[in-house]
């Protein structure tokens, strides 16, 4: 008699999976997953796919995909990859593997696939894959540049002619690099912490060993000479540097040091002693004095280094015939004369002319004749210190556009957040404005932020928003923007870009985009600048003001520019005239593209600006970034205080506090410079407080009881706290 089968809990199991999976039900749980999701048949067809991962790909919604491979949605070099993972999972494993695939724009990017096999209720063999994928393409990027830099960095380090080793604060070493190894013959354990002194010499060791510790506690360079004992037994003359790194509070987090082979250096030197202290040499600048100072030997290289014949110098105090200006005093450096029997260290002097000269300075105690005297050798490194000064020049000045820039991310993040109805717009118009912004710096790095050619601007804002640019055409005559015009520029051409996709004539395949610009006025100072879009949808007046079109009528506000923002049914038409005038545009006034009350300018040529009726204060704002000033200003308004300003200049912002009706001032200490010193005296005398914002630290006696000071990057609320600490709490805030 047959067996009724339909009872068994493995049949009735596999039917309840085929049941969910096949159900209306079980489909809704895969389109309503907030991650990107497919269900696979065990061959790799395609079952089910939700609207994320379609959009993960590039695919409109509505794409059919069903029955088809997954293998089929990556390129050929990736498919593989992919095809061999579903083999695996399809064998019962858990499988994830990263592979490329270009979204359906074009656009480079990495998609993390993991599939999971969903078993039937015998347990041998899936019934289907449960596919999961996610967007690694940052990940993918930090990693492989991770990767770069550790590259670099140990190409570096293990072919330089130095030894180099890293300690820990408490002077415990746990790096060295290949060059330390090879000549010492050891390994890592052998060396780790305070091993080291393995390969120092007896005669030696504790005396490195104390200056070394003396160093750990007082944090000063290190710096020390010594013999190391090499792989065959040789020892050699080393000259050790370490210097301490701090972390922002000031603490050591760690040493990085090197070890420079002066053998042969120190096998000259001593050479030299041997045979005469005091020869002629050819371009050192070598002379002798005794322990009160009094120079007793000057040789040529003195006379070509300093001007002073011999003569001359014979017999005056050393430091102060050449106004010397030593890293230690002369006490200290003497007592390590006397101890040690050598100094050495960078001193700056003066020659007969009054040029500065720095000399890297090796001081050596000598007896000649029964008589004690210092042997003082001079290398000229004044051209080394003058690149120094240019590279701490330069890193101060990418130091403050590394920190601008921050300062501006973090501006546009509010006012997209404003203008935001929902996180995922916040998101896509966030990161949209971001890489605007990148691109527009890239522009101005290559003219080394001189300004920007308006045409390469405008191609590569397209490039960014757009992709394609089949159906845009750009003509215009050469026009180049001052830095804070072109990133203007920027911010409108991204807003119009983006609307032109999502709503204009580039969101369907007839519709073009004219982009055109000439030069006018008798000078050519002038720009007219006009975006004309035809064959997309029937345009109409939009019923709220977003993000782009408050940009482009506050943009208008500015003395520099007027803009023209038409709604023509067949197309949306913005019209943009500049000045091109240099000085105007570097007096221009920064705008605020949210607020919809219009900020009261000061510039040389401003009105009085009278106190306001009611409780609002007005509140003097100093800062030369627009999107910072715009951010202050918001914040200012929704407070309920009135924002005076942005002034740019030293001079405008004494104007400013000479008219009076400023309660309060919030200066940004970065744009002024050392002229901040002038403004905040101004304040001190007016009564007037101040916010000041730094991006350093200042001294106890740097800050006045009428200022309160705030480090980038500025947090909002602190800002208002700060202010309402000097004035008191808003009585009445504005509406």
């Amino acid at each position: 008699m047959a067996q009724d089968t339909s009872s068994r809990p493995e049949v009735e199991s596999k039917a309840q999976n085929d049941d969910l999976v096949h159900s209306p039900f079980g489909l809704q749980l895969l389109a309503f997953s907030p991650w990107s999701a497919a269900l696979l048949f065990p061959d790799g067809r395609i079952r089910a796919i939700n609207a994320i991962a379609l959009d993960l790909f590039g695919l409109p919604d509505d794409t059919d995909l069903e029955n088809l491979p997954l293998t089929s949605l990556w390129p050929a070099d990736s498919a593989e990859l992919i095809r061999t993972a579903i083999e695996r999972a399809s064998k019962g494993l858990n499988v994830t593997e990263t592979a490329y695939c270009p979204s359906g724009r074009g656009v480079p990017r990495w998609i993390e696939v993991t599939l999971a096999p969903v078993k039937d209720a015998t347990g041998a063999a899936p019934a289907w894959l449960l596919c999961s994928l996610r967007d690694a393409t940052q990940l993918n990027t930090m990693q492989e540049s991770l990767k770069a830099s550790e590259q670099r960095f140990r190409a570096l380090a293990d072919n330089i002619a130095q030894f180099a080793w890293m300690a820990d604060s408490t002077g415990s070493i746990f790096w060295y690099n290949k060059r330390w190894f090879d000549f010492t013959g050891t390994t890592m354990a052998d060396m780790e912490g305070w091993g080291w002194q393995r390969v120092h010499h007896p005669d030696h060791v504790e005396r490195v060993v104390q200056k070394w510790k003396v160093n750990l506690r007082t944090g000063q360079v290190w710096e020390d000479t010594f013999p190391l004992r090499g792989a065959n037994g040789v020892y050699r003359w080393f000259l050790s540097r370490a210097m301490p790194i701090r972390d922002h509070t000031d603490t050591i987090v760690l040493w990085c040091g090197t070890n420079t082979d002066i053998t042969e250096q120190r096998v000259a030197s001593q050479r030299l002693r041997q045979k005469a202290r005091l020869i002629e040499l050819s371009h050192e600048a070598i002379f002798s004095w005794d322990l009160e100072g009094a120079i007793v030997s000057w040789n040529r290289g003195c006379q070509e280094l300093y001007g002073y014949t011999q003569s001359e110098a014979l017999g005056r105090i050393s430091h102060e015939l050449l106004r010397s200006q030593h890293p230690a005093s002369l006490e200290e450096i003497l007592s390590t004369l006397k101890e040690e029997k050598e100094w050495s260290g960078e001193i700056l002097h003066l020659a007969k002319d009054g040029t500065k000269v720095w000399v890297d300075s090796r001081h050596e105690l000598i007896t000649v004749g029964g008589r004690r005297l210092v042997l003082e050798t001079n290398r000229d490194i004044t051209e080394r210190r003058k690149a120094d000064e240019v590279r701490n020049l330069l890193v101060a000045e990418l130091n403050h556009r590394v920190k601008n820039t921050l300062a501006i991310v973090q501006s546009i993040a509010g006012q997209t957040a404003r203008s935001s109805a929902s996180l995922d717009q916040f998101v896509a118009s966030f990161r949209g404005r971001l890489h605007s912004l990148a691109n527009a710096h890239n522009v101005l790095t290559d003219a080394h932020w001189h300004g920007a050619d308006l045409r390469n601007l405008v191609n590569s804002q397209l490039a960014v928003t757009l992709g394609s640019t089949e159906n845009v055409c750009v003509q215009g005559d050469d026009v180049f923007l001052s830095p804070q015009s072109a990133l203007q520029f920027t911010l409108i051409l991204h807003e119009l870009a983006g609307n032109a996709v999502k709503y204009g004539s580039l969101s369907c395949p007839s519709g073009r985009v004219e982009i055109s610009w000439k030069r006018m006025g008798t000078k050519g100072d002038k720009l007219v600048f006009v975006w004309r879009e035809s064959g997309g949808p029937e345009v109409s007046s939009p019923q709220r003001r977003g993000f782009g079109t408050l940009l482009i009528e506050r943009s208008g506000g500015l003395p520099h520019m007027s803009t023209r923002l038409k709604f023509d049914p067949t197309g949306v038409e913005c019209y943009i005239e500049a000045n091109l005038d240099d000085d105007v545009l570097s007096e221009s006034v920064m705008f605020n593209p949210i607020r919809k009350e219009a900020p009261l300018l000061i510039h040389p040529r401003a009105r009085h600006v009278t106190r306001p009726a009611g409780n609002r204060r007005n509140i003097l704002v100093i800062e030369d970034e627009p999107l910072t000033a715009l951010e202050i200003e918001d914040t200012l308004t929704e407070e309920g205080y009135r924002a005076i300003g942005p002034s740019t200049t030293v001079a405008s912002a004494l104007e400013a506090i000479n008219r009076g009706g400023v309660d309060a001032a919030i200066i940004d200490g970065g744009l002024l410079g050392t002229s901040a010193a002038r403004v905040r005296e101004k304040l001190d005398q007016a009564g007037v407080p101040y916010v000041f914002i730094s991006d350093q630290l200042l001294s106890t006696e740097d800050i006045s009881p009428n200022m309160r000071l705030i480090r980038r990057p500025i947090r909002n609320a602190q800002l208002i706290e700060l202010l309402a600490e000097l004035l008191g709490p808003q009585e009445s805030r504005s509406p």
